[in-house]
């Protein structure tokens, strides 16, 4: 009973939607650790072969803190993504959490970066329509 509520709950915390053909997007809110990282990297990694994804929206508007952990994690994920033939977008990102990823010197060339989920969605839509 225990495990299945802790699936669950694992479920909740990294929800993965299709929003287009090709899209997923995956919105974070919360506190990102080592066990939820590698939640969410299995998350995203899985629905983009269900979905035949090229584009994935990582959208941490709702995350409020990122240190080294936080980025390596968003890197190593934009990273297997691409091995899948995805490209990652990570959007929401904050004035806070812009200053923190160069403070860090995090390494973003395999992701692209957008202020909103707004505008990570028309990115994606208008990729989507060149090909």
């Amino acid at each position: 009973m225990i495990e299945a509520q802790q699936a669950a709950l694992r479920e909740l915390s990294t929800p993965l939607m299709p929003i287009a053909e090709g899209v997923v997007v995956m919105p974070i809110i919360g506190m990102i650790d080592s066990r939820r990282a590698q939640q969410i990297m299995e998350t995203l990694l899985e629905g983009i072969a269900t979905h035949s994804a090229d584009i994935a929206i990582l959208d941490i508007t709702g995350v409020r803190v990122v240190d080294t952990q936080v980025a390596g994690a968003l890197i190593r994920a934009a990273q297997a993504a691409r091995m899948l033939g995805a490209r990652v977008v990570l959007s929401g990102i904050s004035a806070e959490v812009a200053q923190t990823l160069v403070h860090i010197g995090a390494e973003m060339q395999d992701m692209i970066a957008l202020r909103s989920l707004q505008q990570a969605i028309a990115y994606a839509l208008a990729q989507r329509q060149q090909l």
